[in-house]
């Protein structure tokens, strides 16, 4: 912990003298403690980085046969068709893939998706 050395003192541990100012490292709590009761130094508080709360990720709606899906329920009727598809893939890529689909498996999507 580090400590901010108030007083003129030398260290009874390694006979080092410290100045007012001075920023020290000092590892026990104990000698902390000794050092604020004879105000030779007191504490910095250091600050910690703040930690900020991971963000919700925002469910992605893409418009498909007039209607709004989610990309998961999009990219689980393509696979349940056979069509490959990850959630990696950019909303673009996927309406690609069912801009390449034949009648039949459209039909078969639209089933997927509850439509038809």
């Amino acid at each position: 912990m580090k400590v901010k050395v108030i007083s003129v003192f030398r260290d009874k541990l390694t006979g080092k003298y410290y100045t007012p100012g001075e920023m020290i490292e000092v590892a026990e709590e104990s000698r902390v403690l000794d050092m604020e009761s004879r105000k030779l130094a007191e504490r910095v508080e250091v600050k910690l980085p703040e930690v900020k709360a991971p963000e919700e990720k925002k469910e992605v709606k893409i418009s498909l046969f007039e209607k709004e899906f989610e990309k998961k329920t999009l990219i689980d009727a393509l696979k349940s068709i056979g069509v490959q598809a990850s959630g990696n893939m950019k909303e673009e890529t996927l309406l690609a893939k069912v801009s390449e689909l034949d009648e039949e498996s459209i039909a078969k999507l639209k089933e997927a998706l509850g439509i038809e």
